[in-house]
């Protein structure tokens, strides 16, 4: 069996092999298109800390690569580099792609992400294998580093290419991108990690599953960071495509945002907007709601309930009874989530767990 330093350095090395690949075809599609998304020539040339690879459209490349590397056919199979075929022979798994390599929390490459030229399958993820799950790697972590450390703004796009476009614009925010509209606990943790400010910007597609996944992150973004705010995109478009469209245009998204719990709250209600011609419907909509309100920071509070009470029409001290409930009941989860932190912390420094009782 594949140890974990093993699948480490086999996965490195193909970076090293994808990285040269991309800088070997300076007349490739690759570049090619690379460059009509407006990506800079300073990533292109790799002097920006950005890695970006290519690899070759051939059945074995990368598989006769690492065996003259001296890897194994099992460390390239439990590392998801290669597939065997029916008749057992080992081939890439990624041909004929621009390549983006996914990092853990320890900023080490653990898997790729594929942009393919034509086909069904445009973007191609490595398999979840023992050092890569998708829920724990982030895109754009390392590349950012130094960025994030002098303060810039964590803005979290849905592609590869997003991370992209948001890094050119400038040394204000830092491009990063959970390959998906999915963000986990880990992930949120991973970023604040490497994060001086406690903020961080939502900046999904403006399509329906880009605005439901960015109200979705909520809660995991809450978990790591103090002010969770969201950029909304137009609704065709995402960050890479406005800024070849119009960096300016993406540059003043950025600049206008607002808390991602109040963007919650809108996506939410419209899913009630059917109901709202009677209190019934109304009150339900807002004890939805609720528990979004009571997320937001405090001088907020006050002020979305007014405006929660034009959307639903309803008086204001009704949304702020509801809401108050819905405050204590955060209050309450919060004490639960810092008592439990401080006994797993106990035990982890060694401590007696507490007595339990026993009954015969």
């Amino acid at each position: 069996m594949a140890s974990r330093s093993e699948l480490l350095r086999a996965t490195e090395a193909t970076a090293r092999f994808y990285w040269h690949q991309l800088r070997d075809r300076p007349d490739g599609w690759a570049v090619r298109h690379l460059r009509e998304r407006g990506i800079g020539e300073e990533i292109l040339a790799g002097e920006s800390g950005w890695w970006l690879g290519y690899a070759p459209d051939s059945w074995t490349g990368l598989v006769d690569h690492l065996r003259r590397e001296g890897f194994a056919d099992e460390v390239l199979l439990a590392a998801g580099l290669a597939t065997a075929t029916r008749s057992g022979y080992l081939i890439d798994r990624f041909r004929g792609r621009i390549m983006f390599v996914a990092e853990d929390r320890d900023r080490n490459p653990v898997g790729f992400i594929g942009r393919g030229r034509r086909g069904p399958v445009r973007y191609l993820n490595s398999p979840s294998t023992s050092i890569y799950t998708k829920a724990n790697a982030l895109l754009g972590v390392n590349a950012q580093l130094r960025r994030l450390s002098d303060g810039a703004l964590p803005v979290l796009g849905e592609g590869t290419m997003d991370a992209l476009a948001v890094s050119q614009l400038g040394a204000r925010w830092a491009g990063i991108s959970p390959c998906g509209t999915t963000v986990s606990r880990e992930q949120a943790m991973m970023l604040r990690r490497a994060s001086k400010v406690d903020t961080v910007i939502v900046a999904f597609d403006g399509n329906p599953a880009g605005r439901l996944g960015a109200a979705r992150s909520l809660d995991a973004l809450s978990s790591a960071f103090g002010v969770v705010m969201v950029a909304e995109l137009p609704s065709d478009h995402d960050p890479s495509s406005l800024f070849a469209a119009d960096r300016g245009r993406l540059r003043g998204v950025l600049s206008r945002t607002r808390p991602l719990a109040q963007f919650a709250i809108d996506v939410e209600l419209a899913r009630w907007a059917r109901v709202l011609d009677h209190v019934s419907g109304q009150v339900n909509a807002v004890r939805a709601v609720a528990p979004l309100v009571a997320r937001m920071p405090p001088g907020l509070v006050a002020g979305e309930i007014t405006r929660l009470s034009r959307k639903v029409g309803l008086e204001e001290h009704i949304v702020s009874r509801e809401v108050v409930a819905a405050v204590g009941l955060r209050r309450e989860q919060l004490a639960t989530r810092r008592r439990m932190g401080r006994r797993v912390r106990s035990l982890e420094a060694g401590a007696d767990p507490p007595e339990t009782s026993r009954t015969p």
